[in-house]
């Protein structure tokens, strides 16, 4: 469906181009398919969140509705929200996934896979992704009844074993009566109406209206994302850093080359032999 509509539009700005400049329409059909080509990922992306905003708008007057929101976190930083619906009921945070083929995962994963065709790809565990969210919301908000939704778009596979316990994982056309089957289960309001008042005002002042804004609010938290890893990459690599597992002190002298001999295991048990091998075939028995 979505291939289909980027298609779509090819094809109608390509004959608007036709009918105004036939000349040049071939090279800006070609800039054009390009374009779209190192876009495609964006493009899906947005048109899936379409997608999604269109179902959650159909819940009714009971439920509030916000897109994409930037919650501040202790570290100075915010953290991406992509949906979050308020109601009497309770929050729902909700974290999609724009994904094509089959998704394989389990509860307590880092990572999740994505396999088309015999290509696979990693990704991290959205129930994960989604409890930093909902902790996040916690810290701003207070102790409320949260719940967790991963939503995957329709034209992925969802191969899981394993039922999950703090999330429910879905897809998009499943979205509105899960979200109404957690209301129908709760059977009583558990969040009062002023109660509920202050929770929407609070995340109205999250909600950035201004494009301009908003991309640099976009811009400024991908940029301390990229420094985090950065900053973990630099962790990872010190900590790869070993000790030598033999001591300067047990470390002597090979007498015919002046190599280090170093303890060995073969075939009749522990011996110490030369660093230069094959160059030096000096051995000696472990004392």
């Amino acid at each position: 469906m979505r291939k289909t509509l980027v298609i779509l539009i090819i094809i109608i700005f390509t004959l608007l181009v036709i009918s105004i400049a036939p000349g040049i329409a071939p090279f800006i059909f070609l800039g054009g398919m390009i374009y779209l080509k190192t876009k495609y990922p964006i493009i899906k992306g947005a048109i899936g969140e379409w997608y999604v905003n269109k179902e959650l708008s159909k819940l009714g007057p009971m439920y509030k509705v916000y897109h994409d929101l930037y919650i501040p976190n202790e570290e100075g930083g915010t953290s991406q929200v992509d949906h979050v619906v308020t109601s009497p009921f309770g929050i729902f945070v909700i974290e999609t996934k724009h994904y094509d083929g089959w998704i394989f995962g389990k509860e307590n994963q880092r990572h999740w896979t994505q396999v088309i065709y015999k290509r696979k790809e990693k990704f991290l565990n959205p129930i994960w992704q989604n409890y930093g969210h909902i902790e996040g919301l916690k810290k701003y908000l207070g102790e409320h009844k949260f719940y967790s939704i991963i939503v995957f778009s329709s034209r992925s596979t969802l191969k899981f074993e394993d039922n999950f316990n703090s999330a429910r994982v879905i897809q998009i056309p499943q979205l509105n009566r899960v979200i109404k089957e957690w209301s129908q289960q709760s059977q009583m309001s558990q969040v009062g109406k002023v109660e509920l008042q202050s929770i929407n005002q609070s995340l109205e002042q999250l909600t950035i209206k201004d494009r301009k804004q908003k991309r640099l609010v976009h811009k400024k938290h991908v940029e301390a994302i990229k420094n985090k890893q950065r900053a973990n990459e630099v962790v990872a690599t010190a900590e790869k850093v070993t000790t030598p597992t033999t001591s300067p002190a047990s470390i002597t002298s090979c007498p015919k080359c002046g190599g280090q001999l170093t303890k060995k295991k073969g075939k009749y048990g522990s011996f110490l032999g030369c660093s230069q091998y094959p160059t030096c075939r000096h051995t000696e028995k472990v004392s």
